[in-house]
């Protein structure tokens, strides 16, 4: 059976749509209806039946995309052995990470993997977005979250904390002391998309916890953009303290309702990974490179801790 067929095959099977299969694979719509019906000629069997909605796998095309997925990870699973003969670092690897870890730490990390071994092929994703690893065809995320995805190879590599920063120069124009976090409905917020109107903080000193109702003026997935704005005396910051560490040692941020903890947008890193899916030399290198720089930064990322 052709490779490429078996390919086109899980890739119908994996969209259930013939489009969507055809935008994955590179080629037309009517080129992947003729290869699905070469297929079905070539075993006699209906593989997919259509609804109103998308296409079902019937059991024959259920059958079929197994011994698809097995074939493909075998293969998978060889060319990993013969690059660790070689020990090359080759081929294709997708990967996504989260755009404030990404734009403040991980980019750098990164660029010097791909100038190590030239004959990768990276395809790199910057975003916040958590899903299906399988469905998206990546081979690696960095996931920052309370609850990583189930049916996942997920390891945790740290812990992230999060704080409310601002500069001295809003905290002045304010003409208030933000003592409590209910002063916190006082103050410009500037938060995460996932952040709605309400922020969930606990006192240090005892862990009670405590609500407060607070809609934010300025909201983005793009931490640098909010750390921006911070810097721009837009108002307070609610951000994970590897993103400000570096302007809190210039004092050109401080921390605000120091004496609380605040609920961020997940509270650890995980590593992740798709649980059908052999990695391949380049996708376990990069885990391990990664892994290891971020815990050695990791230490560093705690409140209170000095650059």
């Amino acid at each position: 059976m052709d490779l490429n067929l078996v390919r086109l095959f899980v890739a119908i099977a994996e969209s259930r749509n013939l489009s969507d299969a055809a935008q994955r694979s590179g080629v037309t719509r009517s080129n992947v209806s003729r290869r699905l019906a070469l297929l079905e000629k070539q075993f006699g069997a209906q593989l997919l039946r259509r609804t109103t909605r998308h296409m079902e796998l019937t059991q024959a095309g259920r059958i079929l995309h197994g011994q698809c997925l097995q074939a493909l990870n075998a293969l998978q699973s060889a060319q990993l052995q013969i690059d660790q003969i070689h020990q090359t670092i080759s081929g294709e690897i997708r990967v996504r990470i989260p755009t404030g870890l990404g734009h403040f730490h991980l980019k750098p990390l990164i660029l010097d993997f791909c100038q190590a071994h030239p004959d990768l092929l990276l395809r790199l994703v910057i975003n916040d977005q958590i899903h299906d690893l399988v469905a998206s065809k990546v081979d690696l995320a960095i996931h920052i979250t309370s609850a990583p995805l189930e049916d996942h190879v997920a390891t945790r590599v740290c812990g992230i904390e999060w704080g409310l920063f601002a500069t001295p120069a809003y905290l002045q124009t304010l003409g208030l002391a933000l003592q409590t976090p209910q002063d916190i409905k006082h103050a410009r917020l500037l938060a995460p998309l996932n952040i709605h109107h309400r922020l969930e903080f606990w006192r240090h000193s005892d862990g009670v916890h405590e609500q407060v109702q607070s809609t934010p003026s300025i909201q983005s997935g793009d931490y640098q953009f909010l750390f921006n704005a911070a810097m721009a005396d837009l108002g307070v910051v609610l951000l994970p303290y590897y993103a400000v560490r570096e302007a809190m040692a210039q004092r050109s941020l401080v921390q605000v309702l120091g004496g609380f903890g605040v609920k961020g947008v997940g509270d650890a890193l995980y590593v992740v990974r798709a649980p059908n899916r052999q990695p391949s030399a380049a996708t376990l290198a990069l885990i391990e490179l990664l892994v290891s720089s971020i815990q050695k930064m990791a230490p560093g990322w705690r409140l209170g801790t000095a650059l």
